[in-house]
């Protein structure tokens, strides 16, 4: 086995689930040298979990090696992407995320969830309506987008603006870019950093009661984010707030097409909404992968490993380890679940409860509307091998009446 079954893994064609269950089932590492500018590939649960929560295995690397892929000329201009609370390593990254979280408490997460349900309701129900079409349009997008620019404090008519340079910012997550895609990211940060900038200055003159304001006016041992750490930080809340998310309910969308008895079973209790959610996460999460770099020569778990290699870890065939999954291919919405689709340890996605809340909406959404989903043909998939995502999602509803 090598790096042509972890491509194989990446891609989106028919080959995708021979690949990662033949990963999550095969060495502990594989070399890809063809992979950015060459990494590590760690596809086994037990190495992942480890390189995600050990202090000897940093992120900030991960960035500057974006940075030194992208053309020098338009470099400097994103060189902010250092201050993401993703790529930051300790101390910074205990002082950012203390701030951060705090600005993000559980509390005001659990105050949207009534609007997320009325959004998704108000989406699912005209989606139904329609007798389908497509599902990112109409529902996986609209939602987290929604979400996530309400969070911000984003008025209605700039979100479709500031959702188009997002698009083009998670580029630099790619391992390899083109020339057209090196522009259209630089030209995209260069918007949202002049937008967000803005913003922040206006809330600290008039302060609301959204991120935006809570950034500028959390403080913990009497520090404060710097214009910069703010601005690049709400960049980063706007990318992983609708990217990921329009995956994930893409996702549980799919899920419910192919298991409709499972899907009517799990909306009967919150429980039960949250382990079919799980089961969605492991076997078909948006996190494909993340990176890590060895802080100095060691070994991971057997494995020898130099100081400054880049290393991969495929969380998608992990969350298939036969050794931590029972029947690994198998969909069991009930089954103990401590999937990586969310990261672990210190780096662990701070906003997956707010996913969690989304994708549960529009399960119950759904199910309230007692239709079957069909999926059609014709999926096409973002051209990614970081995130799995649709960005067209052909779809059937079969209404009561229709049966």
């Amino acid at each position: 086995m090598d790096q042509t079954t972890v491509f194989a893994a990446l891609t989106t064609g028919p080959e995708r689930e021979a690949a990662l269950a033949a990963l999550g089932d095969g060495p502990r590492a594989i070399d890809c040298p063809e992979l950015g500018s060459g990494r590590l590939v760690f596809t086994r649960y037990r190495e992942v979990r480890h390189l995600l929560r050990h202090p000897g295995f940093v992120c900030a690397p991960t960035a500057a090696g974006l940075l030194d892929e992208i053309n020098p000329d338009l470099r400097p201009a994103l060189e902010p992407v250092m201050s993401w609370v993703l790529y930051a390593d300790a101390p910074q990254h205990s002082r950012l995320r203390g701030l951060l979280a705090r600005a993000f408490a559980p509390r005001r997460i659990a105050a949207l969830e009534s609007q997320i349900s009325v959004v998704a309701d108000a989406l699912v129900s005209r989606f139904v309506r329609a007798g389908g079409g497509d599902a990112v349009r109409s529902v996986a997008e609209p939602l987290p987008v929604h979400t996530i620019c309400a969070l911000l404090g984003i008025p209605e008519g700039d979100r479709e603006l500031v959702k188009g340079w997002s698009d083009d910012v998670i580029l630099l997550t790619e391992p390899t870019l083109t020339d057209g895609q090196e522009k259209r990211l630089a030209a995209a940060w260069a918007g949202l950093w002049d937008y967000f900038s803005g913003l922040v200055e206006r809330r600290r003159i008039h302060a609301s009661a959204d991120i935006v304001s809570a950034l500028v006016e959390v403080e913990e041992q009497g520090e404060r984010l710097t214009l910069e750490e703010a601005v690049s930080n709400l960049i980063a809340l706007l990318i992983g707030g609708h990217e990921t998310t329009t995956g994930l309910i893409g996702a549980v969308l799919r899920a419910i097409a192919d298991h409709p008895g499972e899907a009517r079973e799990a909306a009967a209790s919150a429980e039960s909404v949250g382990g079919f959610v799980e089961e969605v996460l492991r076997l078909d999460g948006p996190a494909l992968i993340t990176a890590r770099t060895a802080a100095e020569d060691c070994e991971v778990l057997g494995i020898p490993v130099p100081a400054g290699r880049r290393l991969v870890l495929l969380q998608a065939s992990a969350n298939r380890d036969p050794e931590v999954f029972e029947d690994p291919q198998e969909f069991r919405p009930g089954r103990r679940n401590p999937h990586v689709a969310f990261g672990y340890g210190p780096h662990a996605c701070f906003g997956a409860a707010l996913a969690r809340m989304e994708a549960a909406a529009v399960l119950r959404a759904v199910a309230r509307r007692g239709c079957r989903l069909h999926a059609e043909d014709g999926v096409v998939w973002k051209p990614s091998q970081v995130i799995r995502s649709a960005t067209f999602l052909p779809m059937r509803v079969e209404r009561e009446a229709d049966r």
